[in-house]
């Protein structure tokens, strides 16, 4: 639908020429300044630099700010690093970049078409480590990513290919489940899914999931959209499950029962996930356009709707004012539709330069329409070579995420939420009393939003210390941190 407000990139060109307008119009006053006017136009009075806590506001908000580490192919990593030492070099690297532009959170994929970047006994190591199916690369990659992640204060969420087992033409060996289980899987343009109406396939991803929240202090696990193969359901005759339909069909249409066959496969992964470790969330990115995901038999909806998910990453890789895939309609659409699930829509920095994506702009207006969106409370980047690149990787560091930001809440389980520190100040030195259940305290420089009694809080310490030295003219909020639970603030200090 064509609308004539002007696109978000092309409001700060249209708030100059109106504001240079008035300018000129002022300049142009007949009216003199003499005794008979009284009354002329005075100049404005200048804004307080200090806090007001009886009038103004503190703007505290935390965002998800994540990035896809892409295994598969090779594509972010292991690219074309050879041996242990270089890969896992190499991987720290990434994750130290990422880091260094203020993403919060790693999506790295640790299992592709049923291969792992893990010891693992339910699939074999990676090809993409070694260039061989089964041999031990010499280190442990998910190890080391969690590693590097939880030492730069990142989260690091395991991702995973759900039903996705790998081309036809792939010579497995005899440890991989398509070896093992031939039964569990279909053949779909020469390519192996598992089949999601068999309760056993259900029962694996269980298993799965619980090997490596058993192995490894993972913070989320996250799957994408890989589930019934892209055109089957324009052709559901081509995928052999009739017998599983036929045993487990029970008086549904095929459509119904492979749509809630996804359903049950997401509720038993949520369910695995919390059973194993509640504190772990469970995130799903699928397409970005509702129309496309119950292309593949799968509804986001039910999930969110259901509390089957923690959070929902949907990929809308289009730009502002596409026709049919419009990312503000599409934003809009999953912020209404999310039952209370927080929203982390998923951006194509691997765009920038086609169609639509002419300028890095693009990307901050995207993210500035996420965050004025309620159930919207960051987005995740695909993919972390792209994002790494100049000129984006400057221009999101610069105007997008030029200071840190703590992950927002997650998930049903609560920690303790600790009490906010009591703050007293000497000088330039900020002090706050230290607070039990806190791992962590947060400083936030508080920066007056334009001219409005609202101040934005940019992060400027994060750690265990218990002072901070602060700057003239300028104000304070202290927060204490456990984990993905916050403190409030006690109060707003001023230093002189």
């Amino acid at each position: 639908m064509k609308t004539n407000k002007p696109a978000l990139h092309e409001r700060p060109l249209l708030l100059f020429i109106l504001s240079f307008v008035i300018l000129i119009s002022h300049s142009c006053s007949k009216d003199p300044i003499t005794p008979d006017n009284p009354n002329p136009p005075q100049p404005p009075q200048s804004l307080s630099k200090e806090f007001n806590a009886s009038t103004d506001i503190v703007i505290l908000k935390h965002e998800l700010r994540a990035a896809w580490l892409t295994t598969a192919w090779k594509l972010d990593w292991p690219a074309t690093a050879t041996g242990a030492e270089n890969q896992r070099n190499l991987l720290i690297s990434l994750i130290d970049k990422l880091k260094s532009m203020n993403i919060n959170v790693v999506f790295f994929q640790a299992m592709t078409s049923c291969e792992a970047f893990y010891p693992s006994a339910i699939f074999p190591w990676s090809a993409y480590l070694s260039g061989t199916q089964g041999q031990d690369p010499g280190f442990d990659p998910l190890a080391v990513a969690i590693q590097a992640a939880h030492e730069r204060g990142m989260e690091l969420h395991v991702w995973m290919n759900p039903l996705r087992v790998g081309a036809v033409s792939t010579v497995n060996v005899p440890s991989h489940p398509a070896v093992k289980y031939p039964e569990r899987f279909s053949v779909y343009k020469n390519v192996r899914y598992w089949n999601a109406g068999l309760p056993e396939v259900w029962t694996f991803l269980q298993d799965a999931v619980k090997e490596i929240i058993a192995k490894y202090d993972v913070d989320g696990i996250h799957f994408d959209d890989y589930f019934y193969p892209d055109g089957l359901k324009s052709s559901p005759d081509t995928w052999d499950d009739s017998a599983a339909f036929a045993k487990y069909g029970a008086g549904k249409s095929l459509a119904q029962w492979r749509e809630n066959n996804i359903d049950m496969m997401v509720k038993s992964v949520y369910e695995a996930v919390k059973l194993q470790n509640p504190k772990v969330i469970f995130g799903i990115s699928p397409s970005g356009q509702y129309a496309n995901t119950m292309a593949l038999y799968a509804n986001p909806i039910t999930w969110m709707q259901n509390g089957w998910v923690d959070y929902l990453a949907p990929q809308i890789y289009w730009q502002i004012g596409h026709s049919t895939a419009d990312f503000v309609t599409l934003a809009n659409f999953w912020n209404t539709n999310s039952y209370g699930i927080p929203i982390f829509p998923g951006l194509a920095a691997y765009r920038l330069g086609e169609s639509g994506f002419p300028t890095t702009a693009e990307f901050l207006n995207q993210v500035l329409l996420c965050r004025s969106l309620q159930g919207v409370m960051g987005n995740a980047w695909f993919r972390t070579e792209h994002i790494l690149k100049d000129p984006l990787n400057s221009y999101i560091k610069q105007n997008i995420y030029s200071t840190p930001s703590l992950v927002p809440k997650m998930g049903k389980f609560s920690g303790t939420v600790p009490t906010a520190p009591s703050v007293t100040v000497n000088g330039k030195i900020i002090t706050w009393s230290p607070v039990a259940n806190s791992l962590e305290y947060v400083v936030y420089e508080l920066e007056r939003d334009g001219t409005t009694n609202k101040w934005k809080s940019l992060m400027r310490y994060r750690g265990g210390n218990t002072t901070f030295e602060g700057g003239n003219g300028k104000n304070y909020v202290v927060i204490a941190v456990n984990g993905r639970e916050k403190s409030s603030y006690q109060k707003v200090v001023f230093i002189n």
